[in-house]
């Protein structure tokens, strides 16, 4: 369920089944970028049958880290920072409660807009993702604290067409 959260404050209220995770952060915040500049907020949606159906709003917040803080409505807030790699996507790196480690997810980021990418864990080359170092758990997690060149991993996954999106609230 804390996986879900977490996918849930980079997306509202979307459900990204197959998520990549792992127990220690695979990008230092060193190489963080500041990818939704001053934050604010964001409105979130939800693609259903090819329409955007708004989904709720997040709070983004600067940390003084490089990562951002993002609050739901109820005040729940995950860290979250943003990596680049190849192709011009983000890797979002979403701090989890406690000790439960670390969630990722893509985003193509332009102007006031994020768009969330999805490359979900079951759509990978098994037999690839497992020579990388990946430790699959089923078929809605993927565990990645193995892989030796996260960025590069991440640049490699066959991706899907967005399934939401944050736009800034004007």
């Amino acid at each position: 369920m804390q996986r879900l959260a977490a996918c849930l404050a980079i997306a509202a209220s979307l459900l990204l089944a197959g998520c990549f995770g792992s127990q220690q952060p695979m990008f230092p915040l060193s190489s963080a970028v500041p990818a939704l500049g001053p934050g604010e907020r964001f409105e979130t949606f939800e693609r259903v049958d090819g329409q955007d159906k708004p989904a709720g709003q997040v709070t983004v917040r600067p940390r003084g880290d490089g990562a951002y803080d993002f609050i739901s409505p109820n005040g729940a807030s995950n860290p979250v920072s943003f990596h680049p790699i190849a192709g011009g996507l983000y890797v979002a790196q979403i701090k989890l409660e406690g000790d439960s480690g670390y969630l990722y997810t893509l985003l193509s980021i332009t102007g006031d807009e994020a768009l969330i990418v999805p490359a979900e864990c079951e759509k990978q080359d098994q037999a690839k993702m497992t020579a990388l170092g990946v430790d699959i758990r089923g078929r809605l997690e993927c565990r990645i604290d193995k892989v030796a060149d996260p960025a590069a991993f991440f640049a490699s996954l066959t991706k899907s067409e967005p399934v939401s999106k944050m736009v800034r609230v004007k």
